[in-house]
């Protein structure tokens, strides 16, 4: 298949996580890198790629249940494997309480928010029906802000390279790090 620049941009994303954390589990809400790795990513193992981004998906997800899956991936904590959240702005407000429980029982999970300052999915499919956007231009708070005054570790990264220098440090953790993508700002560096 042939696929435009965001689609490219966003797989480029998701397999900057898999090349670093290669037996990452990946969690998904209903967000765009999600439904694009629906169609673009192949798994090299099963049971490290679910999400919500399917049908009538369910915003805020990925954050509750990608602590699940790092609880889940083994019995003793060493043998565990990295969880990685990906999720958006907008889906991660629905949970975003749920980072607090992560920093209490010291889960290393790494929530990778994908952020386009609202429901850009919803939005889309409005305008692409003609019909006028309404409560989708939402206000989208300091994220690493919150994050950080919830106890978790948080950083913004703007390409592939500090994705995975991000992510590096995020696996060293005892608790969970937000790793902030813009969405404007990734799709520009990625497509270079």
């Amino acid at each position: 298949a042939t696929w435009d620049q965001p689609t490219l941009s966003q797989t480029r994303l998701l397999t900057g996580i898999l090349e670093r954390l290669p037996n990452a589990i990946l969690v998904g809400d209903s967000t765009q890198p999600v439904y694009t790795g629906n169609l673009t990513l192949d798994m090299a193992q099963p049971r490290r790629w679910f999400n919500a981004s399917t049908g009538y998906g369910t915003l805020g997800y990925a954050l509750p249940a990608a602590m699940g899956a790092w609880l889940g991936s083994a019995e003793a904590p060493a043998e565990r494997v990295p969880a990685v959240c990906l999720i958006g702005d907008g889906g991660l407000q629905f949970t975003l309480p749920e980072l607090a429980s992560a920093v209490e029982a010291q889960v290393p999970l790494i929530v990778l928010l994908w952020n386009n300052q609202g429901y850009e999915e919803i939005k889309k499919y409005m305008v692409n029906r003609a019909i006028e956007p309404v409560g989708v231009d939402i206000h989208t708070p300091d994220f690493i802000g919150v994050a950080r005054a919830l106890g978790a570790e948080a950083e913004h990264v703007g390409d592939v390279a500090q994705l995975q220098a991000a992510l590096g440090r995020a696996v060293e953790r005892k608790g969970p790090t937000l790793i902030q993508v813009d969405q404007g700002q990734w799709q520009q560096a990625v497509q270079g």
